[in-house]
C-alpha cells in the first residue's frame, strides 16, 4: 500500500506549471527494487492516466504516447533498468523528454544530497545506509555542499565526514586518519568509517592511491611505513632502500611523496613528526641513511633522521678538522626550504658558521702581515670583522641547541666547537692582534692613540657641528657595547627595513676602552681629566649618569637633551615629542650588550642580547624618525668588547704581580698606574691624564691575555686595544621620504622563470629561475614561494621555496634549479595552467603553462 506522502508528492508533481513548450506531463516512476509494485494497481490520480510496464507491453505504450494519445497525462510506472545496456529500452526516446519520479529512501536522499540519479551512484549511497540513517552526519554531507555526480567523490567526502573534515580529498582522509594514532583500536576515524561507512572502500581507496594492501594482521604502523618508504622512494635510489620493498608500491610514488610534501607544510605537522620516528625506530633507518651519500641525500626531505644523519657526518669530519666548506653552505642552504630544516635549524645554522669561519681562514692562511695601521684598520673594517661576526651567529645558534637539545647531534656539535675556538681564539684572534699590536705599539706609547685614524674624541666635532651650523637637528644613540660587527649587521638591517640610508663608518676608541671614557669621549669639551676617585670628568664635570652628560651637553649647545632608552620607550609620544620639540642635539643611551656581557652570571648570554640590541636599535631609529621626524641620526659606542666562550687556560692570565709600583685602577683588559711603575710583559700605553698633578700612563695585555681581577667574568672583556675592542662603529643614518631627491625604496630582489618550455609532460620536473638583482644596500633577502595552479586558482603542484638571498653581481650564480611535482589528477591538455611566484609584498607574478600527463584521477570500486 502506497503511502499518503507518495501520493501527494505524485499529484504535486502533476498539478505543477508545465515546463515551456510541454501540452502535458508523463512521468515515469522509476522502482528498479520493485518495493511499490503492489501499490500500484491501487493509485489513482485524478486527471492523470496510470500505465504499469511488465516487460511485454513495451511497444504498445510507445505507440500510445507518442502516437495514439498525445494529450493526456501519464504516469508509468517502470520497474526495470536499462543503465548497462539502454539500446534495449523501447522507451527511451519518450523519457529523454519526461519527468522521473523515485519513492524509494535512497532516491530521496540522493536528490536530498545532489547526488546524480545513476546506477552506480545509487549502488553506492546503498553502501552507506548508517551513515544515512543519522541527521547530523547528513547535514555534515550536506554542509559541504557539492553534487555528487563519481562514487569516488561521494566515497571520499562521507570518509571525510566521518574523520570530522569538512569536505577534502582522499589524501586528507588518509592523513586524517594516521594523525589520529597507529592503534587502530584506538583511532576514532577509523573506528568510524568501520561502524558508520564503508572500511572495504576506505582500503580500496589507499591501495588506488598508494598501493598499500591491507589485510586483517597488518598495523597501522605498516601503512604509515609505507607510505613514507614509497614516498622516500621517490628521490632515494632503490639501491639504497633494498630490503624495504614491501613498503614501496613504484606506482605510487609521486602520489605518496606529495601527500608526504603537503603534510609536512600543514597543521598537522606534529603528528607526522611523530608517526616518521615510529617507522625510523621501527625499521632502523637511521643506519640505513648513515650508509647513503651526502649528495643523494640531499634531494629529500621525507624524514627527520635525514637531517640528523647530514649534520652528523659533517659533524664528525669538522670533529676531525676536516671542512668541506662548499659542500657545506651548499648543504645548509638546500635544507633551508626542504621539510623538518625547523626541528634542527639551530644546528644547521651551526654548521654554516663554522663553514664561514673556515672560508675566510681559507682566504687568509698565510696570516695578517701589514705595516701601516691604517691598512689592518681597513682590513677589519671591509673583512676581517665578519669573523667576529660568524664567530658570535656560530655561538647563538649552539647556545639555542642546548635549550632543545638532540641527543644524536649534541656531543658531535660540541666536539665541533674546539676546532670553533681554534679557528677564532687560536688563529684569527691571536693572529689579527699581534699584527695590530706590533704596528700600533710604536704610537700607542709616544701619542697614546694611533695616528692617521679618526678618533672616539672628535666624534662630536666631525659628526655633530657641522650638522647643527647647518640647522640640522641630530639624534646620537650611544649603545654600550655596541661592537663594530654587530653595528655593522644593524646598518644592514636599517637599510633593508626603513626608508632611509645607513652608512657604516670607525673610529678609534680611547684607552683605556671603557664605558667612563668612551662615554666622556663622546661628549663636547677640551679636557677630560680624571680625580682623585677615578672619576672622568670633563672640563671639570663628572661624566658619570645621563643627567651629568646632559649638562655637559647644554653647556656646549642650550638646545640639548640626553634621556635613556627605557625612559624614551615608557614615554607617550606626545610627551617625547615635547621632550626634543625646538632641541637641536639630542642623546639617546641604550644598554643591552654591555648590561649582559659585563656580569660572571650573565656573560655567556651576551650574544643573545646583540641580537637584542639590534632589534632594539632599529626600534629607536623608528621612533626617531615616525615620532619625532628626525632625519639625522648617528649611532655609536663607547667601546666594543672581546669574547671567546672557552674558559681561559692559566696561561692566559697576568697576575697583578706583574706590575712594579703603584696602581690607580685594574681591569682584565687595562690598568692605570703611576708614571714610574714598570709592567714585564704589557704594552705602555702614554695618557695625557694626571692624578692630583702626578702623571699617569696606561698598560695593556698583548694577544687576548687577560690580568687576573676580582668579581666579574673573564670571557666578556673590553678596555684593552684589540680591534674588537678599540674599533668604535659610526652609523650615519640619514632620514628619508619618498620625495626626497636620493630617496631609494627599498626592494625585494625578484626572481623569473628563464626556462624557455612552456609545456609540462611529466608529473616531475625542474625550471630554472633567476634572482633578478643582487641583494645589497636597498635590496633585501626574500622568501618566494612557486607552485602551480588550474584557472581557478586551485594549487596542482606542490609548494616549493626560493630563498632569493645571493648578493654575487654575476646572474649565473643567482640561478635557482627547483623540481615540482604535479598532483596525480586530471589534467587537460587544451586548459591553461599557470606558474605562481609570490611573496609578502609583491603582486604575485603568473606564467601560462601547458600539462599534457594522461592520468585516470577516478576509478570505480569494486563493491
Amino acid at each position: 500500500m502506497l503511502s499518503e506522502k507518495i501520493k501527494s508528492r505524485l499529484a504535486e508533481r502533476f498539478v505543477a506549471p508545465l515546463p515551456e513548450f510541454h501540452k502535458r506531463r508523463i512521468i515515469f516512476w522509476h522502482d528498479e527494487e520493485k518495493e511499490f509494485a503492489g501499490g500500484i494497481d491501487e493509485l489513482s490520480l485524478e486527471g492523470v492516466k496510470i500505465i504499469k510496464l511488465d516487460g511485454k507491453n513495451n511497444f504498445a505504450v510507445k505507440k500510445l504516447l507518442a502516437s495514439d494519445n498525445l494529450t493526456s497525462d501519464y504516469l508509468i510506472y517502470d520497474p526495470f533498468a536499462y543503465e548497462k545496456d539502454q539500446k534495449d529500452d523501447w522507451l527511451l526516446d519518450i523519457k529523454l523528454y519526461s519527468e522521473e519520479f523515485r519513492a524509494d529512501l535512497v532516491s530521496i536522499l540522493m536528490e536530498e544530497l545532489f547526488v546524480e540519479s545513476t546506477t552506480a551512484m545509487r549502488k553506492t549511497m546503498r553502501l552507506y545506509t548508517k551513515f544515512l540513517d543519522n541527521k547530523e552526519r547528513k547535514a555534515k554531507l550536506r554542509k559541504i555542499g557539492k553534487s555528487y555526480q563519481t562514487p569516488l567523490s561521494l566515497h571520499v567526502d562521507i570518509m571525510a565526514v566521518l574523520c570530522g573534515l569538512n569536505g577534502g580529498t582522499a589524501q586528507d582522509v588518509i592523513i586524517a586518519v594516521l594523525s589520529s594514532g597507529l592503534e587502530k583500536e584506538k583511532n576514532t576515524p577509523l573506528i568510524n568509517i568501520e561502524k558508520f561507512g564503508n572500511i572495504d572502500a576506505f582500503w580500496q581507496l589507499v591501495q588506488k592511491y598508494t598501493g598499500y594492501v591491507n589485510s586483517a594482521d597488518r598495523p597501522l604502523s605498516d601503512f604509515a611505513a609505507h607510505i613514507l618508504i614509497t614516498a622516500l622512494s621517490q628521490t632515494i635510489p632503490a639501491s639504497a632502500l633494498r630490503g624495504l620493498e614491501r613498503f614501496i608500491a613504484d606506482s605510487c610514488k609521486a602520489y605518496c611523496y606529495q601527500l608526504v610534501h603537503e603534510w609536512q607544510r600543514g597543521k598537522g605537522s606534529i603528528d607526522l613528526i611523530d608517526i616518521c620516528r615510529h617507522v625510523e625506530h621501527e625499521l632502523r633507518l637511521s643506519d640505513r641513511l648513515d650508509k647513503i651519500e651526502i649528495s643523494l641525500l640531499l634531494k629529500s626531505e621525507t624524514f627527520p633522521a635525514i637531517n640528523e644523519s647530514i649534520l652528523k657526518r659533517f659533524y664528525e669530519e669538522i670533529g676531525d678538522h676536516i671542512v668541506k666548506v662548499d659542500k657545506i653552505i651548499e648543504a645548509v642552504e638546500n635544507r633551508r626550504t626542504l621539510g623538518w630544516y625547523s626541528l634542527t635549524a639551530n644546528y644547521f645554522e651551526s654548521l654554516y658558521y663554522i663553514a664561514k669561519m673556515q672560508e675566510f681562514y681559507l682566504a687568509h692562511i698565510d696570516g695578517f702581515h701589514f705595516v701601516e695601521p691604517t691598512k689592518i684598520w681597513k682590513l677589519y673594517t671591509t673583512e676581517a670583522y665578519q669573523m667576529d661576526s660568524y664567530y658570535r651567529q656560530y655561538h647563538y645558534f649552539f647556545g639555542n641547541t642546548l635549550k632543545d637539545s638532540n641527543s644524536l647531534l649534541e656531543d658531535p656539535l660540541k666536539k665541533c666547537s674546539d676546532v670553533v675556538e681554534g679557528l677564532y681564539r687560536e688563529w684569527f684572534l691571536r693572529e689579527l692582534t699581534m699584527n695590530w699590536t706590533n704596528a700600533i705599539a710604536g704610537d700607542l706609547d709616544a701619542l697614546g692613540y694611533v695616528s692617521e685614524i679618526n678618533k672616539q674624541r672628535d666624534f662630536y666635532r666631525r659628526y655633530l657641528s657641522p650638522n647643527v651650523s647647518k640647522g640640522n637637528r641630530v639624534f646620537v644613540v650611544i649603545s654600550d657595547a655596541l661592537r663594530f660587527e654587530v653595528a655593522a649587521e644593524l646598518s644592514e638591517v636599517l637599510s633593508h627595513t626603513t626608508k632611509g640610508k645607513a652608512t657604516l663608518e670607525a673610529m678609534q676608541a680611547v684607552f683605556p676602552s671603557i664605558t667612563k671614557f668612551g662615554m666622556s669621549a663622546l661628549l663636547p669639551g677640551k679636557e677630560i681629566t680624571v680625580n682623585d676617585k677615578m672619576e672622568v670628568l670633563v672640563d671639570g664635570k663628572s661624566t658619570g649618569g645621563t643627567v651629568n652628560r646632559g649638562a655637559i651637553l647644554s653647556a656646549d649647545n642650550q638646545e640639548s637633551v640626553a634621556i635613556t632608552y627605557k625612559d624614551l620607550l615608557q614615554m607617550k609620544q606626545a610627551d617625547r615629542r615635547s621632550l626634543v620639540q625646538g632641541k637641536e642635539i639630542v642623546y639617546i643611551y641604550h644598554n643591552t650588550i654591555d648590561a649582559i656581557g659585563d656580569k660572571q652570571a650573565t656573560e655567556t648570554k651576551v650574544f643573545e642580547a646583540c641580537n637584542d640590541a639590534i632589534a632594539e636599535l632599529n626600534s629607536i631609529v623608528k621612533i626617531i624618525v615616525n615620532d619625532l621626524s628626525g632625519m639625522n641620526v648617528f649611532i655609536t659606542a663607547d667601546h666594543g668588547f672581546l669574547y671567546t666562550h672557552k674558559p681561559l687556560e692559566e696561561s692566559q692570565k697576568i697576575s697583578r704581580h706583574t706590575f712594579n709600583g703603584e696602581i690607580y685602577e685594574l681591569g682584565r683588559r687595562y690598568a692605570l698606574v703611576s708614571d714610574e711603575t714598570s709592567a714585564d710583559y704589557l704594552l705602555p700605553i702614554k695618557t695625557e691624564r694626571e692624578i692630583g698633578g702626578i702623571p699617569m700612563k696606561g698598560y695593556t695585555p698583548q694577544d687576548t691575555v687577560r690580568i687576573k681581577v676580582q668579581g666579574g667574568g673573564e670571557n666578556f672583556v673590553h678596555g684593552g686595544i684589540s680591534m674588537q675592542e678599540m674599533v668604535v662603529p659610526v652609523i650615519v643614518y640619514k632620514g628619508m621620504r619618498s620625495g626626497y631627491k636620493r630617496f631609494v625604496e627599498v626592494q625585494n630582489p625578484g626572481l623569473s622563470l628563464i626556462s624557455e618550455s612552456r609545456k609540462v609532460s611529466n608529473l616531475i620536473f625542474s625550471l630554472d629561475f633567476l634572482q633578478k638583482q643582487p641583494v645589497g644596500e636597498k635590496v633585501q633577502a626574500c622568501s618566494y614561494t612557486l607552485h602551480f595552479t588550474d584557472d581557478l586558482g586551485v594549487p596542482v603542484s606542490d609548494t616549493q621555496t626560493v630563498i632569493a638571498d645571493r648578493s654575487s653581481s654575476n646572474a649565473s650564480e643567482r640561478v635557482f634549479r627547483v623540481k615540482f611535482t604535479l598532483k596525480q589528477m586530471q589534467f587537460n591538455r587544451n586548459k591553461i595552467y599557470r606558474l605562481v611566484i609570490a611573496n609578502d609584498t609583491d603582486v604575485p607574478e603568473e606564467f601560462e603553462f601547458r600539462i599534457d600527463i594522461v592520468f585516470a584521477d577516478d576509478f570505480g570500486f569494486d563493491l
